[in-house]
């Protein structure tokens, strides 16, 4: 049960960290945080850094 908890405290706080950067940037495009969860985690993480990163 604590794993599932934690995982979701985590979730919780990567959500929270993106509309912090999202709100940082004010870039136009809103972040579909609901989304990332159902695609592969590391394409999502892989594309954000292409996008940020560069």
């Amino acid at each position: 049960m604590s794993k599932a908890v934690s995982y979701y405290d985590w979730e919780l706080s990567f959500q929270r960290k993106i509309d912090i950067e999202k709100e940082e940037v004010n870039d136009n495009k809103p972040i579909n945080t609901l989304g990332i969860f159902k695609t592969d985690f590391k394409d999502f993480v892989t594309n954000w850094k292409e996008k940020n990163l560069n």
